[in-house]
């Protein structure tokens, strides 16, 4: 027990809430060197447990504003936040409700709509408590800076001599995509015409997303809002991976939510934005990917771009087709 006095989640933990108890033991979830994430056993509410999350300063003061500023405002469930300690300049720890393991299914029907539902009513509530919170830009922009620099990660490494002559050709696909979207960007922005801005996740897919039993029946809590900000839905409505899981969760029942406050949208508009959606995942995943062609094993990060290219040339066609419907 009194070793656990000395690692560094209990330290912080115990400069936030001195009067907590030391927890009974310490879970590691997730360690490395740029992020650790562990639960501290029985010193939360009732003898709960208590997720300890170590983050970059920045990642980490994201998530903070998200738990302590919005969704305490918002018609929607939420886990409890406990608190924010800054380690140094670069890293801060943040304090959350441990809870559970239950992680939501996109195969269990019900589940679809509570998370649906719940998805409606953080988009369509936060528009009036997010605006002043400070929380950086996840429009279009933010995307194409994505883009811009999968593009230039991709040009820095084409002489990497771990990249084979069939990688070189991939590459300069993904390259002459890039290319292509850029010139045409003005096309995805026509299919938001109108759509408002609002707080958004920015990887809202079924591992972040837990249920849990609660008074009223089951409530949904969503983690990880590091990649949170401001910008139209379209990315937390995408599919996070292959084109064919759009029952990812009920559009049908976050439409008729949605549609209450929001009285210009139709099914029309969420499956554009759907798709944008889509493409938006795709540049950042291009982004992340065309990292590892800086390393001696560039395989994976090869792999990756090929399939996060296909994908969004599949998709091409459908902005295409909604771009039009914009401007008829």
């Amino acid at each position: 027990m009194s070793g656990l006095v000395h690692h560094p989640a209990v330290a912080a933990w115990r400069e936030l809430r001195p009067e907590r108890l030391t927890p009974r033991c310490i879970e590691i979830v997730r360690d490395s060197e740029k992020r650790g994430i562990y639960r501290l056993e029985g010193v939360g509410c009732g003898g709960s447990g208590v997720i300890a999350k170590r983050n970059r300063l920045s990642k980490a003061s994201i998530e903070h504003t998200v738990y302590d500023e919005i969704l305490p405002r918002l018609p929607c469930t939420t886990l409890r936040s406990y608190g924010f300690v800054p380690e140094d300049d670069e890293f801060a720890w943040l304090f959350l409700e441990d809870v559970g393991s239950a992680r939501f299914s996109r195969l269990v029907a019900e589940q679809r709509t509570l998370v649906g539902r719940w998805l409606a009513l953080m988009h369509t509530f936060a528009p009036s408590v997010g605006a002043s919170a400070g929380l950086p830009e996840r429009g279009q922009r933010h995307y194409l800076e994505h883009l811009r620099a999968a593009r230039r990660n991709i040009r820095h490494n084409l002489a990497n001599p771990a990249v084979s002559g069939s990688d070189v050709d991939l590459l300069w696909s993904v390259i002459a995509l890039c290319d292509y979207l850029e010139l045409h960007w003005n096309e995805l922005d026509e299919c938001f015409e109108g759509a408002p801005a609002t707080v958004v996740h920015g990887d809202f897919r079924p591992k972040n997303v837990f249920l849990r039993t609660i008074d009223s029946g089951a409530g949904v809590f969503v983690l990880d809002w590091e990649t949170a900000g401001r910008g139209v839905p379209a990315v937390d409505l995408a599919p996070p991976k292959g084109l064919c899981l759009r029952n990812h969760l009920d559009l049908v029942t976050y439409f008729s939510i949605a549609r209450a406050r929001w009285p210009a949208l139709s099914i029309e508009s969420i499956d554009r934005l759907m798709t944008a959606g889509t493409i938006f995942r795709r540049l950042a995943a291009m982004d992340w990917a065309s990292l590892d062609l800086a390393s001696p094993h560039v395989a994976r990060g090869v792999a990756r771009l090929r399939i996060y290219r296909d994908e969004v040339v599949a998709t091409m066609p459908e902005i295409t087709r909604a771009a039009a419907r914009c401007e008829s």
